[in-house]
């Protein structure tokens, strides 16, 4: 069984991707595709957890010896891999119920790869030699039936949103980012921390774009000071922390000139064609940075760069319009602006000694969701 498991799972990981990317010239049988495989996976944890295989490191690891019967197979989701395929098994359920458009499902693909391929380690559904079961008490908490249901609103709510979040109400964007902060507070994933800040990141740039709209002079300016504020708040992320030395103020260097390099990779995109966003060199700056961690989630450190990171990109599209050319935003107005978007780092930082991640995710998105109707939008 547990062979089998780790085949198809090399399988759902090498052809779903593909079918996904092209869904558009595939039949609609083969559309089904992840369900079925992950679906074959689900049902093989199912039969090694009713037989009780003791040769398999899944059952072996998470279920206890006095559980009996079809007690068992409620632990099928047990153990930090059996929660990701159960976040995979509902990831693929959304992907069959939801229309398949063309981007999302790209946007599926993309993810799916990142699940299958970081989180889930093929090692813990290996053949072992026969060994007994533990004989620790059984537990078995609600996350094994949340992380599937997490799955389903990711591909059924979530990634729909990443097309069409210009058009998505008020209402859906709260319900994205209740799905994604209880994401984090699940699994402090690197996956959840880049759904939330390209959500919060376009959120926010898109109210910037319509309360203030284009500068008429000095926008390079502006797209500047993007560039070189991002880059202090993050290596003063790293110092200010209390229990680093120079040693680990060191050895992030990996972590920053990655999340750099794919910051530039991403300013280059408008001239790929990817422009149809507000101030699309910032846009794809800042989001390149936000997918740096995720793609790359094992370099040293690189985890403690998240919530600094989701900080610049709700922030950063705010600041780059205070030195831009705008009659109508008077000189107080700026100062008191980067005064409190500059403090709004250290500040969360310490509060983060305090207070969890996903409680502070939450209050940085909130103010997202207020409506202002004071708007000092520039003409061209």
């Amino acid at each position: 069984m547990a062979n089998l498991t780790t085949l198809l799972l090399t399988v759902a990981l090498l052809a779903t991707p593909l079918v996904l990317f092209f869904v558009d010239r595939l039949p609609t049988w083969l559309q089904k595709f992840p369900i079925c495989i992950v679906g074959l996976v689900v049902l093989l944890r199912l039969f090694a957890f009713w037989e009780v295989d003791l040769t398999d490191a899944h059952v072996v690891g998470y279920l206890p010896n006095d559980v009996t019967g079809l007690a068992t197979l409620m632990y099928i989701f047990s153990g930090p891999d059996g929660l990701m395929l159960g976040l995979l098994f509902g990831f693929s359920a959304g992907l069959t119920f939801r229309v398949n458009h063309l981007q999302e499902s790209r946007w599926s693909a993309f993810i799916w790869v990142l699940i299958l391929g970081w989180e889930i380690n093929p090692d813990g559904f290996a053949t072992i030699a026969s060994t007994p079961l533990s004989s620790q008490p059984s537990v078995l908490d609600w996350q094994s039936l949340a992380y599937p249901i997490i799955g389903l609103l990711l591909s059924g709510l979530v990634v729909p949103s990443l097309t069409r979040q210009e058009t998505a109400s008020s209402m859906h964007i709260i319900a994205i980012f209740c799905v994604l902060i209880a994401f984090i507070d699940l699994t402090n994933s690197p996956i959840a921390w880049m759904l939330l800040g390209i959500t919060a990141h376009r959120s926010s740039a898109l109210r910037v774009d319509s309360s203030r709209g284009i500068a008429s002079r000095r926008r390079w300016v502006g797209l500047l000071v993007i560039f070189v504020m991002t880059v202090i708040l993050l290596l003063y992320s790293v110092m200010q922390d209390p229990s680093s030395d120079d040693s680990i103020t060191w050895a992030t260097r990996y972590a920053i000139g990655w999340i750099l390099f794919c910051g530039i990779l991403g300013a280059l995109t408008p001239l790929a064609g990817f422009d149809a966003h507000p101030r699309p060199e910032a846009w794809g700056f800042l989001t390149g940075m936000v997918f740096a961690p995720a793609l790359l989630p094992n370099i040293a450190h690189i985890g403690t760069f998240q919530l600094p990171l989701l900080i610049a990109v709700i922030i950063m599209p705010w600041i780059g319009t205070l030195p831009e050319a705008r009659p109508k935003l008077s000189r107080n107005r700026r100062l008191l602006e980067l005064t409190a978007f500059t403090l709004l780092l250290p500040l969360v930082l310490y509060l983060s000694a305090f207070i969890t991640s996903s409680i502070l995710a939450l209050l940085l998105v909130a103010p997202l969701l207020i409506r202002f109707s004071s708007p000092v939008q520039e003409e061209e």
